[in-house]
């Protein structure tokens, strides 16, 4: 929808020729005036203006009535077409996040606009902080065979791979060594993941950390329930609801979860600069609630 609001720079320049020269909040606000009149929501109202910075909001949004029941913000129909607008029409970049959903049981759904160059950096703090989600910076070429995902390229590919890949380890090398290769080779994964958050220019090891976790779990790797840390032991237990593994193997009576169990020790050694192992001591394929996982230092 940022190119849905672009295109409304033909009516912009209509209207410059017509002798009115409106503000880009004011532009904002007749293009939703229209649009709403189609039955995309309530009228927005103006709450802020600046050189840099605008703030409207509504009741409601076609989304938000739609998805009223998400208990999350579910606007970014909205969000985009905002940005497109207003990059359109001010010829700069404009970022745009809802900050109050009325689909989060908030009383406005408001977009908070700034003029930004989103770069990478603000864009994965956005996600890490629950402002946005990774589906808003997909873009998708299909005739070109190409997907990239905030300006980097990705590559979607089956859940099922995990099994015909572990099936096909075990049968060349053993049940033992293949877990152990697939521990090994998504620990590298771990670590050079944190390692291209580095160099964009995250250096808070926390928020390493928790950049990685919040990117593999909204790309369905696994979803955190709970990290909890034991002074005593000096022991991290990161509890998982599921992993990739355990929901493609289901019930084997046996732990599942050596790739998960690799990346999570690749995310803290490159996070924290420290060496760590890894250890599956439940697993929702041998019939455990949750996937859990401690982790150590290693002697």
């Amino acid at each position: 929808y940022r190119s849905v609001g672009a295109g409304a720079i033909g009516l912009h320049n209509f209207l410059k020729k017509l002798g009115m020269d409106l503000k880009p909040e004011e532009f904002l606000l007749l293009v939703f005036s229209l649009q709403h009149q189609q039955g995309w929501g309530a009228p927005f109202e103006l709450v802020e203006a600046g050189d840099k910075r605008i703030v409207i909001r509504t009741p409601q949004t076609f989304e938000s009535v739609v998805l009223k029941d998400w208990d999350m913000p579910v606007c970014g129909i909205h969000q985009g077409w905002i940005e497109g607008i207003l990059t359109a029409v001010t010829g700069k970049s404009w970022y745009c996040l809802e900050k109050t959903c009325h689909a989060k049981g908030d009383p406005y759904c408001e977009f908070v606009c700034d003029q930004v160059m989103p770069s990478w950096k603000f864009k994965a703090e956005a996600v890490v902080r629950g402002e946005s989600a990774i589906t808003e910076f997909i873009e998708h070429k299909p005739l070109e065979g190409k997907i990239s995902l905030i300006d980097e390229p990705v590559v979607m590919m089956p859940r099922f791979i995990f099994t015909s890949m572990t099936q096909s380890l075990k049968r060349t090398m053993g049940e033992a060594p293949a877990g152990g290769v697939n521990y090994r080779a998504y620990m590298d994964m771990g670590k050079e993941n944190v390692e291209h958050y580095k160099k964009m220019g995250i250096t808070d090891p926390r928020t390493l950390s928790d950049m990685a976790f919040a990117f593999y779990s909204q790309m369905g790797w696994f979803h955190l329930v709970s990290e909890a840390w034991d002074e005593t032991t000096k022991t991290k237990t990161i509890t998982l609801s599921h992993t990739v593994e355990s929901e493609s193997f289901g019930i084997t009576g046996k732990n599942t979860c050596f790739c998960t169990a690799g990346l999570l020790a690749g995310i803290i050694e490159g996070s924290f600069g420290i060496r760590v192992q890894a250890r599956e001591v439940a697993c929702k394929s041998r019939g455990d609630e949750h996937c859990v996982f401690t982790i150590t230092n290693k002697p």
